[in-house]
């Protein structure tokens, strides 16, 4: 598997919250589920943080990372925010933690970070955007090609420690650990392979350490192997750390702007005029900075996070006693612009038809279907991103059609009483038997029939009633129960005039009754299916009263 994120199908439950959290709109719905499209995505994980049912996952790599240390020539490269999920004493025992797995060497990010900080600010670089976030600069890639340009042209502090462990360390295996999902597609970048042979996320790191019993707690305190200077670069993972290890001070008069958060980094970059009255900006796809990436795995409020990183930055120190190897560092970008022509507005009126929203009053701009307003959600459905099923008031009314047609067809006499025991919907087959049409909805059911059943059902002495009646010139077998849910009543009526009244024939007609509904049923079961799939509760409590109708008539069956 490539692709850093993706879906497990079997999980995705039409909740639509990945649709309505991709900062990129890169989610397919197709058959109820939501799929990821591969070249839309930046790989930032927002869906993988959002999905209430994880069906979106961050690919597993730990396998790969545990073929490197058993070989007992790998060596580690834990991001800066490690400090924000093991603070205080932990921090210093991670180092011990990560040898008894295997790993031969442990080093810290932070050490590429302080590098790549001195080549982007160096006097006479070119560009102004950093390139510490991997979402950023795919969203650069796919989304703003144009600024391309602007991309200043050094590897992220990942690569550049890859590279300097594999100096200080030759014959090394790098496997990095962070809370970023972007970086599983940056260490597979071909320019990046002899940087970085694995990625890791803090969650493997942490089903690794329990697989293997391995207790932070009970490790002893140890430090890092030497990779490098970090300096304050282990304040990367905030939003302005890249600036503070420069020691260039964020705010307007300098030009210098920190940016974290899809939502925020993508309005800054669709401000071209912004872009280049800044003169360096900092972007970070994750809001909050990396101390709040998706596959961090630590409890606790951003705020207490931070505190963490700074305090372990704050009282951490570097040793200065072997020299830093030069790396390449320089790299180049990629246009890979997505092909998001705009959908002709016929198109998007010929998908408003459709589905009956012809009318501007029909389109509520309601965001269910995960699309802030109606015409995104039909121009999605044009490119073949969405389906018309995702949206609620559509299914709403195609359910409320299926319930009026339920009622419409079956063969006996239905009547729908409000809690005042009121009428409210009658079929044909009912206004036919008792001679009436629709003048007389609002009127109390007593206008009509006797309304004893209905009141004993009403005041909860019985869950049904059921009598044989002779009225208007016909005999009739009447069925009453409520639907409690609803704070309705439900009569269902059958002419029995040209038969003589027995036990017998009572169980004749229930079976009869019974028989309709089942062909019924069967004739609407996919149509059922399909709307129980897509609307869940609205359209099984249609299909609900319909298999009523078959259990009260084969209750006594």
């Amino acid at each position: 598997m490539s692709s850093p994120v993706y879906t497990v199908a079997a999980d995705c439950r039409d909740c639509y919250r990945c649709v309505r959290s991709c900062p990129v709109s890169a989610i397919r719905v197709a058959g109820g589920r939501a799929h990821i499209e591969d070249e839309l995505c930046v790989g930032c994980g927002t869906c993988v943080r959002e999905c209430p049912r994880r069906a979106k996952r961050i690919r597993n790599d730990l396998e790969s990372a545990k073929a490197l240390a058993q070989g007992g020539r790998a060596a580690a490269s834990v991001a800066p925010s490690f400090a924000a999920l093991y603070g205080g004493p932990l921090a210093l025992r991670l180092p011990s933690a990560l040898r008894r797995l295997g790993f031969a060497v442990v080093g810290e990010t932070a050490a590429g970070a302080e590098y790549i900080t001195e080549r982007s600010f160096a006097p006479g670089r070119s560009g102004r955007i950093c390139t510490a976030c991997p979402a950023a600069v795919s969203y650069v890639e796919k989304y703003r090609p144009r600024l391309r340009g602007e991309l200043i042209g050094v590897a992220s502090p990942m690569v550049a420690h890859g590279r300097l462990l594999k100096a200080l360390y030759p014959g090394v295996g790098v496997v990095f650990i962070g809370p970023c999902a972007a970086k599983k597609a940056e260490a597979r970048r071909e320019e990046n392979r002899d940087a970085v042979d694995c990625a890791l996320t803090f969650e493997e790191l942490a089903q690794w350490l329990g697989e293997e019993g391995v207790n932070l707690e009970q490790c002893p305190e140890s430090g890092f192997d030497y990779s490098g200077s970090c300096g304050k670069a282990r304040l990367f993972p905030m939003e302005g750390g890249m600036l503070a290890a420069g020691g260039k001070d964020p705010g307007p008069p300098a030009g210098h702007l920190p940016v974290s958060g899809a939502r925020a980094v993508m309005d800054l970059l669709g401000d071209e005029a912004a872009v280049a009255a800044l003169t360096v900006i900092e972007p970070l796809f994750c809001a909050g900075g990396c101390v709040n990436g998706p596959a961090l795995g630590a409890e606790g409020s951003l705020y207490t996070r931070r505190a963490r990183v700074a305090a372990y930055a704050a009282s951490s120190s570097d040793d200065t006693g072997r020299e830093r190897p030069e790396v390449p560092v320089e790299r180049a970008f990629t246009a890979e612009p997505v092909d998001m022509e705009p959908v002709p507005q016929s198109a998007i009126e010929k998908i408003f038809e459709t589905m009956g929203k012809t009318d501007p009053e029909q389109r509520p701009d309601c965001g269910a279907c995960g699309y802030p307003t109606c015409e995104e959600n039909a121009a999605a459905i044009a490119r073949g991103m969405a389906e018309p099923e995702m949206c609620m008031p559509y299914m709403r009314r195609l359910a409320q059609q299926r319930t009026d047609r339920i009622i419409e067809t079956m063969p006996c006499g239905v009547v729908i009483l409000d809690a005042e025991l009121n009428m409210l919907q009658m079929n044909p087959a009912f206004m036919k038997m008792f001679m009436c049409g629709g003048g007389i909805l609002g009127r109390r059911v007593s206008y009509l029939l006797k309304a004893d059943g209905y009141e004993a059902v009403q005041s909860g002495a019985a869950e049904k009633y059921e009598s044989v009646q002779v009225k208007y010139g016909i005999k009739f077998h009447e069925l009453i129960y409520a639907l409690r849910e609803n704070g309705q009543y439900a009569g269902i009526y059958s002419d029995i005039t040209k038969l003589t009244y027995d036990p017998a024939h009572l169980d004749a007609i229930k079976t009869q009754t019974l028989r309709h509904a089942q062909e019924f049923l069967e004739h609407q079961v996919s149509f059922s299916q399909e709307m129980a799939h897509f609307l869940g509760k609205s359209a099984a409590k249609s299909e609900e009263i319909a298999k009523q109708l078959i259990g009260l008539y084969s209750e006594d069956g």
